[in-house]
């Protein structure tokens, strides 16, 4: 499973549960008013920024049209910090979790897509163990919510958060294991007294047991790329065709250079494959 798409899971149930948080104080003709509300501060421009899609969104599909469900987390913590109508007055342990959710959600956002699988795992099991916290804390101090609404808001995403926090933990553990399986099988090659049979060896494994039983090309590619990292020069070529594969082209070309660098002479398929690959490249760069 791709760390990327379970981290997508998280952000999901994060959003509806601060919509169905939301959907909990809002009253018959809140659209009416959120949009008289996002028409003053759009109009004004002292807050245009924090309503302006709102708004223009509110005007796409009529006001009356206007969902909860199409309100982000910033948001929805944007009005209940705003106190919007007074109809969405929280107290201020939950104000201080919801913002807590906001900035893990805004740590996200501003991520820069090369964060180890380690660390989006841990990211993810934090951000649930937050949301938790926060469903706890409404269930426990919005007493002006009916007890039967809280209940049922509880236990509608307990369970989900659970069982979200299960999958994530037991991949993460089944990842530091990949890890630590690749890097074992990177430096048999490495420590071998004949380097370039146990790379044949060990690849011809990968290949036989993921590539083709398992039809699993990810965790070759994954194998590929460590090796290449690890500088055993028959992997760079491999690690190339990943690359070009992902549109990544800098990295490509750089692997590719790596190859064509760490090799003193190359055999005719080994041109074959070099040049293959650079052509690849090219097409799919056009």
């Amino acid at each position: 499973m791709n760390v990327r798409n379970r981290m997508t899971d998280v952000n999901k149930l994060r959003c509806n549960v601060c919509q169905d948080f939301l959907k909990m104080y809002l009253t018959d003709g809140w659209q009416h008013k959120l949009y008289a509300k996002a028409q003053s501060e759009v109009q004004s421009g002292k807050r245009r920024d924090k309503y302006i899609a709102t708004y223009e969104k509110m005007r796409d599909c009529g006001i009356d049209n206007f969902q909860i469900s199409q309100m982000d987390i910033a948001f929805i913590c944007e009005l209940v910090i705003a106190k919007f109508e007074d109809t969405v007055r929280v107290e201020s342990i939950t104000r201080k979790a919801l913002k807590q959710i906001r900035e893990d959600r805004c740590d996200r956002a501003h991520s820069d897509e090369n964060e180890e699988q380690e660390e989006l795992y841990l990211c993810g099991l934090l951000a649930l163990c937050n949301l938790r916290n926060f469903i706890r804390i409404v269930d426990r101090y919005e007493l002006s919510i009916e007890d039967s609404c809280r209940l049922s808001f509880r236990q509608k995403y307990m369970p989900k958060i659970e069982q979200l926090k299960t999958k994530l933990d037991e991949e993460r553990i089944e990842s530091i294991q990949w890890n630590k399986s690749i890097t074992q099988d990177i430096r048999r090659i490495l420590e071998s007294t004949d380097p370039q049979r146990a790379w044949i060896k060990v690849k011809k494994i990968y290949m036989d047991r993921y590539w083709e039983l398992e039809k699993d090309s990810q965790k070759c590619f994954d194998f590929f790329v460590r090796a290449s990292d690890a500088g055993i020069p028959a992997a760079h070529l491999l690690a190339a065709d990943y690359y070009i594969l992902m549109k990544n082209y800098a990295e490509a070309e750089r692997r590719l250079f790596m190859c064509y660098s760490g090799s003193a002479e190359f055999s005719t398929p080994d041109v074959h494959t070099f040049l293959e690959a650079i052509n690849s490249m090219v097409y799919h760069k056009v």
